[in-house]
């Protein structure tokens, strides 16, 4: 599958790395935590890939691969951004 090179290159240390290995073998974790690390150790590992490519491996779309491509360049955190809006009435 063809189409544009990605924007936002992916580079992490190998603590990184190891981070995101470890969260994507998890059983326990946040579906969309493991979703964005596999986003991020697929980016990382084949360079060459378009994020269409990266998608279709992940089964998600593809604006969803260059939406946590940008944020891990920009913060190198895979959380959410805090919502807006009232507080939350129950805990989590």
């Amino acid at each position: 599958m063809r189409g544009p090179n990605p924007k936002y290159p992916i580079n992490i240390t190998t603590e990184q790395e190891q981070q995101l290995r470890q969260l994507d073998k998890s059983r326990k974790a946040a579906q969309g935590q493991v979703v964005r690390a596999r986003i991020i150790l697929n980016a990382h590992d084949h360079p060459e890939w378009s994020n269409q490519q990266i998608a279709q491996k992940v089964g998600c779309s593809d604006r969803t691969v260059r939406k946590w491509r940008k944020r891990w360049v920009e913060t190198g955190s895979l959380t959410d951004l805090p919502r807006s809006g009232a507080p939350r009435r129950f805990s989590p």
